[in-house]
């Protein structure tokens, strides 16, 4: 059957999104991929990344730099016109990339194209515009901001509602890449993750969210589950500013406490895959150099030569993040597991005050986002998420130097990568999402339902 036009598609997704503005972008990871996905539906980049992670043109048709990878020039295509007519202008491009890449950079115009200057090398520059909050976008009188991709926006609260969020799109018919396939998007954004698998089941929605536990349950149920690589990484951070987690031998016996196979095998069911390093093989190629290691007895022996009391009276502190029910499932286990190596673990939601960490000091469970499959791109970005300064690394063999560096000194511990997946009802055609995570609603289309149901698959980086 050949795709059709038209139609509404009804996507229903855990996480809210404050704005779509570029500029107000999220910390955490959940809404970074929330804000990214909605983000992508009005604006675009100067780069993209086509569906096997090979650089293409967007916004820019062709780019060059200079001998030292300093200076770069990114040509504008040329009779693109953002959603409300205005034609889009290296300048209006070289605005918006100036507030988004900060004060490090100097951005700056010229006849046909967007030039951008550092102090220091930028060999990845294009793979970095083409993920992340990079979006190319137009800022009105009215402060009322547009884009020029598949879509705008024709609905969005004035205020922060109490409840779920509803927001819609209709399809831009002047984008210069094509009018997409369906007439509009209706998101819901906050509803209860729990129960949205309920709505592909009572025909509410064609498109929810999934967590990594109802991917396997509702394709018992026969509806179409799709999952991407794993993209989302978890990790413990010691407060470096505790005694008692300056000392590596405890560090290092919180690492082999913890049994990470459980975490993905049994606390997330199987929609994660251990980490012992920072980055996924699907990535790197080289995670078997960092093989997750669970070993309690010798957690035991380095915690009691540390002579470090971990006791009721001096636990340990997790901290995570409290709007996410998968970190919250992730340290009530890692919990488990530092008690049986002798560690009480006190897990607690994000405080201000000095009075939640006590005397035995604090773990922080943090989510990070992958948004680049290009290694030196993907580990830089983590490592800029944790407050390093970043080298270049034009080969792999530095980049796994790079990341063996970070994780010897344990001043991160890795646990788990985890996939994004999405529930899809049998209307949804062509869903051809990049297999490390988001969608790409411009190419999607709606059928007749399906008279049998649909069996469930998965993507290729499935676990």
């Amino acid at each position: 059957m050949r795709p059709q036009f038209g139609g509404t598609l009804r996507v229903h997704m855990g996480s809210r999104v404050a704005s779509l503005d570029p500029r107000q972008w999220p910390a955490e990871a959940r809404k970074i991929s929330a804000a990214e996905r909605l983000d992508s539906l009005v604006f675009d980049r100067l780069t993209r990344l086509d569906a096997r992670g090979v650089l293409q043109p967007a916004l820019a048709v062709a780019w060059q730099h200079d001998a030292d990878s300093k200076r770069w020039q990114f040509r504008i295509r040329e009779n693109v016109k953002f959603s409300d007519g205005t034609l889009l202008t290296p300048s209006i491009a070289a605005m918006a990339l100036q507030q988004l890449l900060g004060v490090s950079f100097d951005v700056s115009a010229n006849s046909d194209s967007v030039v951008v200057q550092a102090d220091h090398s930028m060999p990845a520059l294009p793979m970095q515009l083409s993920t992340g909050r990079y979006f190319i976008f137009r800022v009105a009188e009215d402060n009322a901001v547009s884009g020029t991709g598949p879509f705008r926006v024709a609905e969005w609260p004035s205020s922060d509602p109490a409840g779920p969020m509803k927001a819609a799109f209709v399809a831009n018919e002047t984008c210069w890449a094509g009018r997409p396939f369906v007439d509009k998007i209706e998101i819901l954004a906050g509803a209860d993750i729990q129960q949205l698998p309920d709505a592909i089941s009572f025909g509410q929605a064609d498109v929810v969210e999934l967590s990594p536990s109802q991917v396997r349950r509702e394709g018992q149920r026969g509806v179409r589950a799709v999952s991407s690589e794993p993209v989302d990484l978890f990790t413990l951070v010691p407060d470096p500013a505790s005694p008692a987690l300056q000392d590596e031998r405890v560090r290092r016996a919180i690492s082999l406490a913890i049994d990470r196979a459980s975490i993905a095998d049994v606390i997330l069911q199987k929609g994660a895959v251990p980490a012992g390093g920072l980055l996924p093989n699907w990535i790197s190629g080289y995670a078997h150099l960092f093989p997750p290691t669970f070993d309690l007895a010798r957690a035991k022996e380095l915690l009691a030569a540390s002579g470090r009391d971990f006791s009721a009276n001096k636990p340990l502190v997790l901290i995570h993040d409290s709007g996410d029910a998968e970190a919250q499932a992730v340290a009530d286990r890692v919990a488990v597991n530092l008690r049986e190596a002798g560690i009480t673990l006190r897990v607690t939601e994000p405080v201000t005050s000095a009075k939640s960490v006590e005397a035995g000091g604090s773990l922080r469970l943090v989510r990070h986002r992958l948004t680049a499959p290009d290694p030196a791109a993907a580990l830089s970005e983590l490592l800029a998420s944790f407050g390093k300064s970043t080298v270049e690394m034009p080969t792999l063999a530095e980049v796994c130097a790079a990341e063996r560096g970070e994780i010897d000194g344990l001043r991160t511990i890795p646990l788990v990568h985890v996939t994004e997946s999405y529930g899809l009802s049998p209307q949804v055609r062509d869903w051809m999402a990049p297999r490390w995570g988001g969608w790409d609603l411009a190419d999607v289309w709606l059928g007749p339902a399906s008279t049998t149901p649909a069996a469930a698959t998965q993507g290729s980086g499935a676990p």
